[in-house]
């Protein structure tokens, strides 16, 4: 649960729930669930009956050092905002699911988001005072996913703790960790969780497959840096190649294992499904860090459950869909970085040369053109699809002044599908969502990207969004911008 952005809207919530609980408490009486269990008479327990649901559809996110703005971790952290809490509740703010109703039914939707029930107990509870009858439980620590037949679980963590830094002028570093899962056998990764060892300052992080083969290319790259890991801006390092088949094959096999994003990460895939994992492989495990919330050392760790190659699981890829970022400064706004070729320079600055090529590739890929670049608030780009594919689970990514997202397949035919639609993003409730139905994709299909972007957040300067005009480009920091789908699939 996140506190609205301003004194003005909390008033105006609190003031939505005083106007609705003016009417009788039976009548905000509802079955919990679907077991039909009904809100007592008598006001609800804060340990029997709203602790629970705190625990349970809360803590996650609400816990030191955790995405929400403030800690469920004594029972007067939940008591002191009861009205606060029954107004976003009521509003169906809280828990956050950005989906909007074009989106197709995701796997575990009912378990991150609220019954008529639940919702009733916390405004009745709000209602009678908010009052805490005995201390909150802890939250229990997460269980760890039952193992399947033949599985095994993996916990692998950094090599050290590791001090985020970055050049002057830049609030962001990428570093690039080697795992070893010591693995003298094929497996197949069927779920992981990462867990992020400064969650305050870790923006993102990704589990990245590198053969065999490589093993030894990652090792070269660590030890020439000085401390444990590598600046990484982009990919990993190890063997990238520059280009259109190899990078087109990167697209469509990005070797991500799994990745955490706040509010979410990880996951367990369907039955039948893993990430293939060869012996001897190594896992480069990407950690950005987002210097503008500190500089805390950081040791994350991953929790893996794997198969044996024998269970003949279907193979699991991550295909990226990236599309250009070319936002121009508002009407009004005025300075040298308004220039795109300022803007470009000062990513080559930040992030290295590269950084300023990403740009124009992008537009290439998405058939743009690339020497009469015209900005615009909305960035799209369309794949085509070569061989017959399931659709398991879909994704969005942008950074701070994303504004909506949404991955269609077919658009604008008789067969056309929406995979996901997000038409209020927020940069701080970040998922990926399981389809509780994969959707076949034949050869020939066309995946589109769609994002649209508003440079006018910077006005109010929320959530680290830099006031500084600017022409915002693709780019790795958090106050560059992204827009990228992301779609996990099998063959077949």
């Amino acid at each position: 649960m996140r506190r609205p952005r301003s004194r003005a809207t909390r008033l105006a919530l609190a003031a939505a729930v005083v106007a609705g609980l003016v009417l009788p408490l039976v009548a905000l009486a509802a079955s919990r669930g679907n077991e039909g269990e009904q809100v007592n008479a008598a006001p609800p327990s804060f340990t029997r009956d709203v602790a629970p649901i705190v625990q349970q559809k809360c803590a996650g996110c609400h816990r030191t050092g955790g995405v929400a703005p403030f800690a469920f971790e004594k029972a007067r952290d939940v008591s002191s905002r009861a009205s606060l809490i029954a107004a976003v509740v009521q509003a169906r703010v809280m828990p956050p699911w950005p989906p909007g109703p074009r989106s197709p039914a995701y796997s575990g939707q009912q378990e991150r988001t609220l019954t008529a029930g639940e919702r009733a107990t916390i405004v009745a509870w709000a209602k009678a005072g908010g009052r805490v009858d005995g201390p909150a439980r802890k939250p229990l620590p997460e269980e760890p996913l039952e193992l399947r037949d033949g599985e095994r679980r993996l916990d692998i963590a950094m090599p050290a703790a590791y001090r985020p830094q970055a050049q002057s002028g830049a609030t962001d570093d990428y570093r690039c960790f080697v795992l070893d899962p010591k693995l003298a056998e094929d497996v197949a990764v069927t779920s992981a969780r990462i867990e992020p060892g400064a969650s305050k300052v870790v923006h993102h992080v990704i589990l990245f497959r590198v053969p065999a083969a490589q093993a030894s290319e990652a090792a070269l790259l660590d030890a020439a840096s000085p401390g444990p890991g590598w600046t990484c801006f982009g990919g990993t390092g190890v063997e990238e190649g520059g280009s259109a088949s190899s990078i087109a094959s990167a697209l469509n096999d990005a070797s991500w294992i799994a990745a955490w994003a706040p509010g979410w990460g990880g996951g367990r895939l369907p039955d039948g499904a893993g990430v293939p994992l060869p012996a001897g492989s190594r896992i480069v495990m990407q950690v950005h860090y987002n210097l503008l919330n500190g500089k805390a050392p950081d040791r994350s760790r991953a929790v893996l459950t794997v198969a044996p190659a024998s269970a003949g699981l279907a193979s699991v890829r991550t295909v990226l869909l990236p599309a250009p970022v070319e936002l121009a400064c508002a009407q009004g706004e005025h300075g040298a970085l308004c220039k795109r070729t300022a803007a470009l320079l000062d990513l080559s600055r930040k992030y290295g040369p590269a950084a300023a090529f990403a740009p124009s590739g992008l537009l290439l890929l998405c058939r743009r053109n690339v020497t009469n670049v015209r900005p615009s608030p909305v960035s799209r780009c369309d794949r085509r699809i070569s061989t017959p594919t399931r659709i398991l689970a879909v994704a969005g990514h942008m950074h701070l002044l994303g504004a909506s997202i949404r991955v269609e397949l077919n658009p604008g035919t008789p067969s056309a599908q929406v995979l996901l639609d997000i038409p209020r993003w927020d940069f701080h409730w970040q998922n990926a969502y399981a389809l509780a139905e994969p959707i076949r994709a034949n050869a020939g299909d066309v995946v589109r990207v769609t994002c649209r972007h508003d440079v006018t957040k910077r006005r109010d300067g929320a959530h680290g969004v830099p006031r500084t005009p600017r022409y915002v480009l693709w780019g790795e920091g958090t106050t560059d911008e992204m827009c990228l789908g992301i779609v996990q699939v099998t063959d077949g």
